[in-house]
């Protein structure tokens, strides 16, 4: 956990230039945020943390801000995983790994949030997890 905030902190300025791009971008009839981490359906510690909006027509609110709603992204680039994360073996329990990061997320997210100030609406926003992993999922981000 500590290991995966440090490198998550490391990434905060250019997600925090992200929210400011999304909060120009964000469409009047959305009505709230939800910030989910999707996870690797392998559970070896690749993850990707997205914005996603609520209100009507969620196809046309989300094609909106598809160029600024990924805050953090892990994947293999040249064959190497980018940023570096700590990744998990097949051993270790799914649900754990999974627990560990979404948790980790939103302390991040809550961190970053505060930061951003939060949407010049005030549109309320939520961190979740995907498929409910994460203790402190479900959280809802205070500017």
């Amino acid at each position: 956990e500590v290991a995966l905030l440090a490198i998550l902190r490391q990434h905060s300025d250019a997600a925090l230039a992200t929210l400011r791009t999304f909060n120009h971008a964000l469409p009047e009839k959305a009505s709230d945020i939800s910030i989910m981490v999707h996870l690797s359906q392998d559970s070896d510690g690749m993850f990707s943390v997205m914005i996603h909006l609520n209100g009507p027509d969620l196809y046309v609110l989300n094609k909106a801000i598809q160029d600024c709603r990924t805050l953090f992204d892990v994947r293999y680039v040249g064959g190497q995983l980018t940023p570096k994360v700590p990744t998990f073996g097949q051993d270790e329990a799914a649900c754990e790994v999974n627990d560990v990061i979404v948790d980790t997320c939103v302390i991040w997210l809550q961190e970053l949030w505060r930061r951003f100030g939060g949407t010049t609406r005030g549109l309320p926003a939520f961190v979740t997890g995907e498929d409910g992993y994460g203790s402190k999922a479900g959280v809802r981000l205070i500017a």
